[in-house]
């Protein structure tokens, strides 16, 4: 890693060990907020195993690949490059989410300037500040820490991780699509769908995915507002 803030570059495991942390960080965030905001705490992980917020991990891996390269830009281009990035990213994350699980995190129909209620312009700001500050501060520290950390058999335990990523993952989609066959009124036709609906019926599902609400719910809620706005 080159002490020049301007050719500062991340290896493979750099950005998994920055997935894993920037996911907890998430996590641990989201939970406090809600017990702040709310007076309790309630579920903000987004697999069915461990605690990881992981659209907090993919958004800091992203920014850190494009940003990496924008050290030496202006401020405006890096606020404008922020700005895109963070708001394709989360309008990515939320269409995906409602086309594998049927629901979103997050729906922010209720604020001026949306689009379908994925992304705003209020957090597209934040994402062009975050960015901002991610350039100037963030990825020069994790130059410097990832310079000094020496993990004893980095790379087998990157590799174990990335194969109980992608089951965690696997297992929470089957998790998910099985709880809204549930809900559809589909029995269990195999030894796999018994399998969710004995591990993973319904009570378990929504507690552990207490942020998440049904896509039909919110269209049905955001089409009443409209038109009690109109009254």
């Amino acid at each position: 890693m080159s002490e020049n803030a301007n050719q500062i570059k991340f290896c493979f495991n750099n950005y998994v060990l920055l997935f894993i942390v920037s996911s907890l960080l998430g996590f641990a965030v989201e939970t406090l907020w809600c017990l702040l905001k709310n007076g309790y705490i309630e579920s903000r992980k987004s697999l069915v195993l461990g605690h990881m917020s992981i659209a907090y991990g993919m958004g800091a891996v992203l920014l850190t690949l494009i940003l990496v390269r924008f050290q030496s830009a202006s401020a405006l281009k890096i606020f404008l490059v922020s700005f895109v990035t963070g708001t394709v990213t989360e309008y990515i994350c939320s269409l995906g989410q409602e086309i594998i699980f049927g629901s979103v995190a997050w729906d922010y129909s209720h604020l001026p300037l949306n689009i379908n209620g994925r992304v705003c312009l209020l957090y597209s700001v934040f994402w062009g500040v975050l960015g901002l500050a991610w350039t100037k501060f963030v990825i020069p520290f994790m130059g410097k820490a990832f310079s000094g950390i020496h993990i004893p058999y980095e790379n087998v335990l990157v590799g174990i991780f990335l194969v109980y990523f992608a089951f965690n993952c696997t297992l929470s989609a089957g998790a998910a699509l099985r709880m809204n066959e549930r809900d559809a009124g589909k029995a269990p036709s195999n030894s796999v769908e018994q399998f969710f609906d004995n591990h993973y019926p319904d009570e378990k599902m929504h507690r552990i995915y207490a942020n998440s609400r049904n896509v039909e719910d919110i269209k049905t809620r955001n089409s009443q507002s409209k038109k009690n706005a109109t009254r």
